[in-house]
């Protein structure tokens, strides 16, 4: 059993949370605004992706990177946008809306460790970025709030735990970054029904965001076997192959 619980690596779930506010950052034409100046809210996401994913596919430059990141973002895809957000911080590091945009994205995906440190390095950079203010705040009371959930469950009595428990007890984990935790959990819930694609899954996810690529590919390719049919798993081991290619660049 313990090796087979090694051998189960990692699959994406992407965690879409709707918010009545959608943060947008609107490109000005003008080289000598700050970011915090450019930055703005807006609610209706009229942007059309398919132009912009050309754009960023002629000419992956800076501003069209955050231009697609954020109608992803306002499409309530902020998973999407990640990828966009990284590079574009690739192309200006010292862009704090560019941080303050993947403290979003994450926050929204309710992955609150990363969301957190993205506002904070966007404050680094602009310490009088009221939006990152505001977005650092909502990432920290929505992270407080699973800490209080998770205080009760680590009290619940092991006797009358199930596979469900287990489920959520992990995501929870999984959602102030404490990944091993949450691979630990779930590696339980797995004990208790042996063909949980959602136990696998979620297991899959977490070794993926601690980069334990090879980990992950083994569970997508457990869980395939399992349900051949599943696919999330195939898109999770698309996902994964996908980061193992970049690696060799």
């Amino acid at each position: 059993m313990e090796k087979n619980k090694k051998q189960i690596v990692a699959v994406i779930i992407v965690l879409f949370l709707l918010f009545p506010m959608i943060y947008l950052f609107v490109k000005s034409s003008s080289t000598n605004q700050t970011d915090a100046e450019q930055a703005t809210v807006n609610s209706a996401a009229t942007t059309d992706i398919l132009t912009l994913e050309a754009e960023v596919a002629a000419n992956p430059n800076y501003t069209n990177l955050i231009n697609l990141s954020m109608a992803y973002i306002n499409s309530n895809k902020p998973g999407k946008s990640i990828d966009h957000l990284r590079k574009a911080i690739g192309l200006n590091p010292k862009s704090a809306v560019a941080y303050n945009n993947l403290g979003v994205a994450h926050i929204m995906l309710m992955q609150y460790k990363e969301g957190i440190e993205a506002c904070t390095k966007a404050l680094e950079i602009d310490p009088e970025f009221q939006l990152a203010k505001n977005n650092l705040k909502w990432g920290m009371d929505e992270k407080e709030k699973v800490m209080t959930i998770i205080n009760s469950q680590d009290r619940f009595p092991e006797k009358d735990r199930n596979n469900a428990f287990y489920i959520e007890y992990g995501l929870n984990y999984f959602k102030i970054g404490d990944y091993s935790k949450s691979i630990e959990i779930w590696n339980k819930a797995f004990d208790l029904d042996n063909k949980s694609t959602i136990a696998l899954n979620n297991i899959g996810t977490a070794f993926m965001m601690k980069n334990q690529i090879n980990d992950a590919i083994a569970v997508f390719n457990q869980c395939i076997k399992i349900d051949e049919n599943n696919q999330l798993a195939k898109n999770n081991l698309k996902w994964a192959m996908g980061e193992k290619e970049k690696l060799k660049k």
